[in-house]
Order: structure tokens, then sequence, then C-alpha cells
């Protein structure tokens, strides 16, 4: 129960595939790394509290440092991904500046994420953690009752869900993240309540991807109105970036129709 041999094997490999420069690895370590503090997050009754408070811990610096490089390396494929054919070589070169920003950025965090993995703490992070799984600190619930943690831990993990709906950007990130939060925790038993974790983690999907998708554009569009403010872009250019930003403005809403049935769709 609870996949925690799994997936932080899967996280240890995809942590090598960044030092090797593997495809898209950044991205794959940083969702092992949430899927291993949602479970201890959801269930966390099942495990010794102080023991899994400390490795959460440990787990979120890291994811820290894994979310700088990824978020960069977003900005810069959205970037890329804004122009077209219609589009004037003064946004051209406007757009492709930004990208560059971003790939430069990325390729900072990526340095200081690389010198990280090569050092002590990780390795003893990795060991530890290795350890945590192979032997969790179960706590008298997860020992006597793993099953009633489990569904407590779903139900309240899926109120969550709905309590925290709201209409600012932030409160979307919010509901955004504890449906995330659920989906993982839904994942990870799969192989013991089957299809009943299965639905609930597909509706969690819904709400996380549709969010996800509805803030990357809304900061992209933010990021293009602050950086056609802090440079100096041709008139023709800040025009190009308006609309640009505009259109992603457009595109956020629209990924919010039926968000009220995707969330009433999560029930525990």
């Amino acid at each position: 129960m609870y996949a925690l041999v799994g997936v932080s094997a899967e996280l240890a490999e995809q942590l090598v595939a960044i030092e090797t420069g593997g495809e898209d690895a950044v991205h794959q370590a940083r969702t092992r790394l949430r899927r291993l503090r949602s479970i201890l997050s959801v269930y966390r009754s099942a495990f010794d509290r102080e023991q899994q408070r400390a490795m959460r811990a440990r787990l979120k610096r890291l994811g820290e440092r894994l979310g700088r490089v990824r978020d960069a390396e977003v900005r810069a494929r959205d970037l890329d991904g804004l122009l077209g054919a219609e589009s004037t070589p003064e946004l051209v070169d406007a757009v492709e500046a930004l990208a560059a920003e971003a790939r430069a950025e990325h390729d900072r965090a990526l340095e200081g994420l690389l010198q990280h993995l090569h050092g002590r703490a990780h390795r003893t992070l990795l060991a530890d953690l290795q350890a945590f799984a192979a032997d969790p600190p179960l706590a008298k619930p997860g020992r006597k009752h793993p099953r009633r943690v489990v569904r407590k831990g779903l139900a309240k993990a899926a109120r969550r869900v709905r309590k925290r709906s709201g209409q600012t950007l932030e409160q979307r990130h919010e509901t955004r993240k504890a449906a995330r939060r659920l989906r993982y925790a839904a994942e990870a038993v799969v192989d013991d309540l089957g299809r009943e974790a299965v639905r609930i983690a597909a509706a969690a999907e819904a709400v996380q991807d549709a969010l996800g998708d509805h803030r990357d554009l809304v900061l992209l569009a933010r990021h293009l109105r602050e950086k056609a403010d802090e440079r100096v872009f041709s008139a023709s250019a800040v025009a190009g970036i308006a609309l640009l930003a505009a259109e992603c403005d457009l595109r956020a809403e629209e990924l919010l129709a039926g968000l009220d049935d995707k969330l009433a769709a999560i029930e525990p």
C-alpha cells in the first residue's frame, strides 16, 4: 500500500537522468516527488508524525530546486509557441528575446540543481528516502487499520478540493494543488481500492489539468505585459505583445468552462 517503494525508485531514476541530460527528466522527477509528498500528506496518520513531517520538508526543498528549473523551461517553451506565420518581424524578435531570457534563467537554475545533486546532502536524502520507503515508520493506524486510513485520507483530501474553490488566481492555484494531491494519493492505492481510486484520480486530474493550464496562460499573459513595460521594444512589437497577452487571457477563461461540474465530480 501507498506505493512508496515504486515511486521513490522512479524518483531516483529521474534524478540520475537529470545529471545525464535525459529528456523531460526534471518534469518527471518533480512529478514523482510530488507524488511522494502527496502520499505522506494525505495518509499522514499512517506514519510516525515527526518522521513523515521531516521527510516531507526535505522533499519540499528538493522540489523547490526542481521547480525553478521546470518553471523557466515551461516559460521558454510557451513563449516559443506563441509565434505564428503571421507574426511580424518586430514581434518575432521581441518574443524570441524573451524566450532567450527564459532559457538563460533555466540554464542558471539547472546548473545550481546539478551542483546540489552532486552534493552529500542530496545523496543522504536519497538513502534516507529509500530506507523510509522500504520500511515505513508506521504509526498504530497505519499498522492496524491501513484501509481505514486510506478512505479517511481520501475523503478529507476530496473535501479540501471543494473547500478551496475560489475566484482569484491564487485561490484557484490552491484548488489545483489540492486536486493534484488527491489525484496522486488515489493513484497510489489503485491496487487496493480498484475502480473507486481510479474514479477519484480521474476526477481530480480533470480539475488539476484545467486549473494548471489556466494558470500557465494567465501567468504568461502577465509576463508578456510586464516585459513589454520593462523592455524597449518598437511600437509594433508592443502592440503585438498586447494582442498575444489578450489571446492568452481569452484561452485561459475558456478553460474554466465546466469547472464547476469537474469539481462536483470529486467525491470520496
